[in-house]
C-alpha cells in the first residue's frame, strides 16, 4: 500500500477517528511530516493541532545505537529497548557527550519552528490526545511523546500511524488507549518509501499549517 502524500494518509486516518469530532480532543504531531497528517485529522475533527518535535541522540560513531530521544521541551527519554544496566554503563562513559548533544539538538529543533507549535501542557490537559505521525520505524518518538504526556492529566491517548513495522505496532498498542494504523508492510523499508508524491517539507510551512488550524477553531 502506497499513499499519494501525507495529506491522503491523514484523511484516511481521520475516517477512523470520527467519534472524536467536536469532542474535547487535540492532535499532537511528532514531526513536520506528522503535522501534514495531523492537519487533515484536526480539520476533519475540528480539533486543535500542535507539534512536539523530537530528536534522537545516538552513540558517537554508531548512529544505529540510539541512546534516547529529546523533545523540544528538553525532556529526555531513554531508549527502553536497552537494558537498564547496559544504559547505565553507556551513560557513565558518554554523559558529557550526551549533554552536549542535547544542547545541539535543542538548538536545531528551535530553528525549525521556534516557539510556534510547541505543545502547551495547559492546552492538552483534560483532553483526548491523538498522537499523529507520518509513520514509525522504531517507535522511539512515540515513547518520547508518551513520556511528555505522563506529566499531563489527559483523558485518552490515541495513536494515529499511517505505516510501520509489525513489531513496533505491537509494542506500542498496549501503551496507548487506542491505536489506529493503515498499513503494516511485510518488509518495512523507510517511512518516506510509502509516499509516492511528497516533496521535502518546508519548515516554514509547518508553522503556517499549525497557525491555520488554530485560527480556524479560535
Amino acid at each position: 500500500m502506497y499513499f499519494h502524500d501525507r495529506a491522503e494518509a491523514g484523511d484516511l486516518l481521520a475516517n477512523e477517528l470520527t467519534e472524536y469530532r467536536y469532542e474535547n480532543t487535540a492532535v499532537l504531531a511528532l514531526s513536520p511530516g506528522g503535522v501534514v497528517v495531523g492537519e487533515q485529522i484536526a480539520r476533519r475533527l475540528h480539533t486543535a493541532l500542535s507539534l512536539l518535535l523530537t530528536s534522537r541522540i545516538t552513540a558517537p560513531g554508531d548512529e544505529s545505537l540510539v541512546l534516547g530521544t529529546l523533545d523540544q521541551t528538553g525532556l529526555f527519554t531513554y531508549n527502553s529497548m536497552i537494558a537498564a544496566g547496559e544504559m547505565e554503563e553507556y551513560m557513565e562513559d558518554m554523559r558529557g557527550y550526551v549533554e552536549e548533544e542535547k544542547l545541539h539538538n535543542m538548538y536545531q529543533m528551535t530553528t525549525v519552528v521556534g516557539e510556534h507549535g510547541l505543545a502547551d501542557p495547559d492546552q492538552l490537559a483534560g483532553r483526548n490526545i491523538i498522537i499523529a505521525t507520518d509513520g514509525v520505524k522504531n517507535g522511539l518518538s512515540f515513547d518520547a511523546a508518551l513520556h511528555f504526556l505522563e506529566r499531563i492529566r489527559v483523558e485518552k491517548v490515541i495513536a494515529a500511524i499511517p505505516v510501520g513495522p509489525a513489531d513496533v505496532i505491537e509494542r506500542l498498542e498496549p501503551l496507548v488507549d487506542e491505536l489506529h494504523y493503515l498499513y503494516i508492510p511485510e518488509n518495512f523499508l523507510t517511512v518516506s518509501h510509502y509516499y509516492t508524491d511528497e516533496p521535502k517539507i518546508d519548515p516554514n510551512s509547518v508553522t503556517e499549517r499549525i497557525d491555520n488550524v488554530v485560527a480556524r477553531w479560535i
